[in-house]
C-alpha cells in the first residue's frame, strides 16, 4: 500500500468578503442554497 503525497494547502481569493457576503441576512429569506430572494416558505428541509 502506497502513501499518498503530502499536499499543502492553497489559500485563493475569491473576491473580496463584502462582495462574497453581501446576501447575508437573517430574515425572511435564505442565502445559502437558495437565491436571497426565495422566500422562507417556499424551502423545506429534510
Amino acid at each position: 500500500m502506497n502513501k499518498a503525497l503530502y499536499e499543502a494547502p492553497v489559500i485563493r481569493a475569491h473576491g473580496k468578503v463584502e462582495n462574497i457576503t453581501k446576501g447575508q441576512a437573517t430574515g425572511l429569506n435564505t442565502d445559502a442554497a437558495f437565491s436571497t430572494t426565495t422566500p422562507l416558505a417556499d424551502v423545506t428541509f429534510s
